[in-house]
């Protein structure tokens, strides 16, 4: 990602905490008294730290700076913390009161240092639990379809969506689109194809604002609780609001979709992608044009996102790239057909 060429000051009474000691340092001014310290790996927008007081209490700290924690020279607007508190605060109301899917309870909010402090929803996320044969992950595919869709219904009104507006992330958005050409070129694809994808859709995200999108939607994101088993629903918290942005829910759900589909494809074929899809596309039914744009999310999102991930082995990059491929040039094309034959079924399957 280039650098966006935003202000990287800060003011002279807020203060840099981006090591364990600089934390320890600011909970000292606070007078918060904690046990225990640890860095939480795995995100690349914020500092994050899981802290126990000494009453035993156990929280999660974010710190933004104005840049990206895991590339500092891209700079990331302190704003972001601001949307992330808003839409922890507002969305819960916005929700059924019988909604199974919830975001991390809010303990306190420093905005002069840019300061989050959260509940802790568990250290385990989906991504982490798929493969545990304790979990029932059709279930949790379908609740997290359920929830998502709801979500971007709940969310349509402009005084709702306006308290979204991150340009800033709209243009991060389209990075994949706009790597694609090159992810299709690394193994051995004409580029040409990408280009098309990007210029055809890419382009929409610049003027999309339908509802507000979670802009993060992985299994990543998706914590479980300390407690999976015995094929019951587990707590499930969606974290990470800070990308949050005004935008349209196609991309959201194909961007889920995509790692769903990677972890059915590498770690067990537990179904979590027909799961998601299916629950999404019944609570929301998707236009032919919105089912277009998730498959073009979609394919978009398993040829570029492997050429970043370290988690996947080259094979299976260029499996991922194959069939993110096959799945484009049958957008393009509009092949029903193909669709219909291939995991992605179920976006048709109410049409039969």
């Amino acid at each position: 990602m280039a650098e966006t060429g935003l202000d990287r000051s800060r003011e002279d009474n807020e203060m840099a905490i981006t090591t364990t000691d600089q934390l320890e340092q600011y909970l000292l001014v606070k007078q918060m008294r904690v046990s225990k310290i640890t860095p939480v790996s795995g995100g690349s927008s914020n500092y994050v730290w899981r802290v126990v007081t000494t009453e035993g209490q156990s929280m999660l700290i974010k710190h933004a700076e104005p840049f990206l924690a895991a590339h500092r020279d891209v700079a990331f607007p302190l704003y972001r913390m601001d949307i992330e508190v808003h839409a922890i605060r507002t969305i819960p109301g916005l929700m059924p009161a019988d909604e199974t899917v919830r975001l991390p309870g809010l303990l306190d909010y420093d905005e002069e240092n840019h300061v989050l402090r959260l509940e802790d929803a568990g250290q385990r996320s989906l991504h982490d639990c798929y493969d545990d044969p304790r979990l029932d992950v059709r279930l949790v595919g379908e609740n997290i379809g359920r929830w998502l869709a709801r979500l971007h219904k709940v969310t349509t009104d402009e005084s709702i969506r306006c308290h979204f507006t991150h340009p800033v992330m709209k243009k991060m958005y389209r990075w994949n689109y706009e790597n694609l050409a090159g992810a299709l070129e690394k193994y051995g694809f004409d580029s040409a194809l990408g280009e098309r994808i990007n210029a055809k859709y890419g382009a929409l995200l610049d003027t999309d604002d339908v509802c507000v999108c979670h802009s993060d939607m992985w299994p990543g994101n998706i914590l479980l609780g300390d407690t999976v088993g015995n094929g019951a629903m587990p707590q499930v918290t969606v974290i990470d609001w800070e990308a949050a942005r005004r935008g349209n829910a196609v991309t959201d759900i194909g961007h889920f979709a995509g790692d769903a589909w990677f972890l059915d494809r590498l770690r067990g074929g537990r179904g979590l992608l027909d799961a998601f899809l299916g629950a999404y596309s019944r609570e929301r039914p998707l236009r032919q044009e919105e089912k277009e744009r998730v498959l073009a999310q979609f394919g978009t999102h398993i040829c570029f996102w492997p050429t970043v991930y370290r988690w996947m082995a080259d094979k299976h990059k260029r499996e991922a790239a194959v069939y993110g491929k096959a799945v484009l040039e049958n957008v393009e094309s509009w092949n029903v057909q193909w669709f219909r034959n291939s995991d992605l079924e179920v976006l048709f399957r109410e049409e039969d």
